[in-house]
């Protein structure tokens, strides 16, 4: 047994030139509310590292996953974490979805001093010095999408999403936003998780006389919802932006129900730039032509692109360095150019993109959007 194990060992070695694996640690949802986030990220982190590989590694290290699900708990997030860096030698954590579970895994991150990569849209003003968040957050796409709106379909405007931390943030930034423009906030309202009739609310956006309903109500119970509210008799046409809503609401929603429901985002597989359409052709080579494609992939495919560049750029295979390595970091160019900050988030290209015939279709490019230094925030 003892040979054969050593046995192993060499040829393990020997294909990966006889230096160790770059290990990175997924800590994801796979399961549960938010495990369509979760699945595509892990696809796209897997199509990065096999192109990595395919191409030598980085500095000769080829790179190995390990995935845990965490199921959106952050008790599981915490223990999966911390096993992660002491039993499996993690060079670096990746995940989780949720806004609460990311700062159970950030508090372990920090502890240990171990890099952390977030791909997923949150409330922002998360600063750690070993978190990167390569997220939209309320300035990317409240900022461009409110004055569309007002300007396209109407100046009054209710809010609906759930009852934590990225929808009162989100909440927030629309009541400032709408105000900037002279539009109005006529209702806001947060629901807990799970809930089965969305009646009441529904009835409550009719009779506000809104034109706009910003839904802050991903994974499962948006899909409740918006099923619900195309059966709903409504007295004027109401306008929906579903905020994290991707090509993952095709196969989860009939046309009639998606019809006219617009989202923004970084990224949609129908966006027309080389960049783009080479990530969608790669990924499905690798995952298989009826593969959905996200926002959440690119970014977690982006994410270990950008480890390989700065561990390069480095020289070594060390933390510390790579983190420094990384700051104003670039990848691509042109209207797909993403940069990474000093306060470890992102300058994205933001798009609005409509449900139209069974397609989600970018209907609208932004540009290029730089939020404010999240570390600047005081007391606000």
């Amino acid at each position: 047994m003892r040979l054969w194990i050593l046995a192993f060992s060499l040829l393990i070695s020997a294909c990966s030139g006889g230096k160790a694996p770059i290990k990175i640690g997924l800590v994801l949802p796979l399961t549960g509310t938010f495990a369509v986030y979760g699945q595509q990220a892990l696809r796209g982190a897997e199509l990065a590292v096999d192109q990595i590989n395919a191409e030598g590694g980085i500095l000769g290290h080829d790179i190995q996953l390990i995935v845990r699900d965490n199921s959106t708990d952050p008790g599981k997030t915490v223990k999966h974490s911390r096993d992660l860096i002491i039993q499996e030698e993690v060079f670096a954590l990746m995940g989780p979805v949720s806004s609460s579970s990311r700062y159970a895994m950030s508090e372990v991150s920090e502890e240990f001093s171990v890099p952390m990569f977030y791909g997923i849209d949150y409330e922002g003003r998360h600063f750690s010095p070993y978190l990167i968040c390569y997220s939209t957050i309320p300035e990317h796409y409240i900022e461009p999408v409110i004055p569309y709106l007002k300007e396209n379909s109407g100046e009054k405007f209710y809010v609906f999403g759930y009852d934590y931390i990225w929808p009162h943030r989100m909440s927030e930034r629309l009541l400032q936003s709408v105000e900037s423009v002279g539009g109005e906030v006529i209702g806001v309202e947060f629901t807990a998780f799970g809930v089965e009739s969305y009646n009441d609310v529904l009835s409550r956006i009719n009779q506000s006389g809104a034109d706009n309903l910003m839904l802050i109500l991903p994974g499962g119970d948006g899909f409740n919802f918006l099923s619900q509210m195309a059966n709903y008799k409504f007295d004027k046409p109401v306008k929906v932006v579903a905020f994290a809503a991707d090509e993952t609401y095709l196969s989860n929603l009939s046309k009639a129900t998606l019809e006219g429901v617009m989202t923004a985002l970084h990224f949609f597989s129908s966006v027309d730039s080389q960049v783009g359409q080479q990530f969608v052709e790669d990924y499905r080579t690798l995952h298989g032509n009826e593969v959905v494609v996200t926002y959440s992939s690119k970014a977690h495919y982006d994410l270990i692109k950008l480890v390989k560049v700065a561990i390069e750029k480095a020289g070594v295979v060390d933390r510390e360095q790579m983190l420094n390595a990384m700051k104003n970091l670039s990848l691509y160019d042109g209207e797909s150019e993403v940069t990474l900050r000093e306060d470890h988030h992102f300058n994205l290209p933001m798009y609005l993109a409509k449900f139209e015939n069974g397609e989600l279709n970018v209907i609208e490019k932004f540009g290029i959007i730089k939020p404010r230094d999240q570390r600047n925030f005081g007391n606000e």
